[in-house]
């Protein structure tokens, strides 16, 4: 029975550890993400939430190993806790899921960058070599202004540039990553759910032997 109990502790102070790094990661996520969106936009808002909810992660597994390395059954209730706040979290980012209300708001990120190209060259650059596009809907956006096509609309491999420029527009182009993305994070969710129900059932297990154990003891 003590070595399951010990073996039990273990497995939770190995499952934090993975916590931590995932909450890391979720956080450089959020902050690179965080600054695609408009300060106090409904996107922006998310991305926020996201990060507190990394944050609150990458904290709960510090308690959660505190709790398993001390057998502490008190702290180990706080981390249950914890992780069914993270679970309603995550059904929150779930239940607002909306593809079509992503798609808009990535259009709105490429006209009005669109718009500021047009205004002072040099704001299409970085999307356009990132996304290998060209352009709001093609090219000819450029051509059809009577516009010079930016060095950034060709691909560039050792020093030299290609004959033809990139073919899709960055409209297309960049609602097609950002919803690839976006589906990424749905799943992220999906399996954070079941990573974290999986931490409840080891403290709710581990604490079952923890009482066993007092029980024995008070006998």
């Amino acid at each position: 029975m003590a070595s399951a109990r010990v073996c039990l502790q273990w497995t939770l102070i190995l499952f934090n550890t993975f916590s931590v790094i995932i909450g890391i990661l979720a956080i450089v996520a959020g902050v690179y993400e965080l600054e695609k969106f408009t300060d106090g936009s409904a996107e922006h808002t998310e991305k926020i939430v996201q990060l507190a909810a990394a944050s609150v992660l990458v904290i709960s597994a510090f308690i959660g190993c505190c709790g398993a390395v001390n057998g502490s059954i008190k702290i180990l209730c706080l981390f249950i806790v914890i992780l069914v706040g993270l679970i309603a979290s995550h059904i929150w980012k779930l239940w607002r899921y909306d593809e079509g209300k992503q798609l808009t708001a990535t259009e709105m990120l490429v006209t009005y960058t669109w718009i500021a190209e047009l205004v002072k060259p040099g704001a299409m650059i970085e999307m356009q070599a990132t996304y290998e596009c060209c352009g709001k809907k093609s090219y000819v956006d450029y051509t059809s202004l009577g516009l010079e096509l930016p060095r950034s609309c060709f691909r560039v491999q050792n020093g030299m540039r290609a004959v033809y420029p990139f073919g899709e527009g960055c409209m297309s182009a960049v609602k097609k990553a950002y919803l690839t993305i976006y589906r990424y994070e749905r799943l992220a969710h999906w399996s954070l759910i079941g990573f974290e129900v999986l931490g409840i059932l080891l403290s709710i297990i581990l604490i079952c032997k923890l009482t066993a154990k007092t029980r024995r003891y008070r006998y």
